[in-house]
């Protein structure tokens, strides 16, 4: 069974435009160097919701079972091309916001 797993954050607001060029840039090499278990799915922006939302949300597809996912915890642990991305990436994740980040685990509805 895939789960997508949802990943909502903020970036430090004098970073943003920065962080869109980064994104524009290396969005292609997050996917391709994502690890063999993950799917990276994007880095959307929220057009509407009726709740306080974040600044992005990121989607990971689970290609099979693995007992947990953190960007922050590859970054740390491992060496690799998408490691490197990883930390760039979080460079620009406002880390001062993450007690309002938001986190979600989807699997589909019709698929068990």
């Amino acid at each position: 069974m895939a789960l997508v797993y949802e990943w909502g954050f903020f970036v430090k607001e004098d970073r943003k435009p920065e962080f869109l060029t980064w994104l524009r840039e290396h969005e292609e090499e997050l996917a391709r160097h994502a690890p063999e278990h993950l799917e990276y799915l994007g880095t959307y922006t929220p057009v509407w919701a009726p709740e306080e939302r974040c600044d992005f949300y990121q989607l990971w597809r689970w290609r099979s079972h693995i007992p947990s996912f953190s960007l922050r915890e590859v970054a740390r642990t491992e060496s690799s091309a998408f490691t490197e991305l990883a930390r760039q990436f979080l460079s620009f994740v406002d880390d001062d916001r993450s007690s309002q980040e938001s986190f979600r685990l989807h699997r589909s509805a019709v698929v068990t």
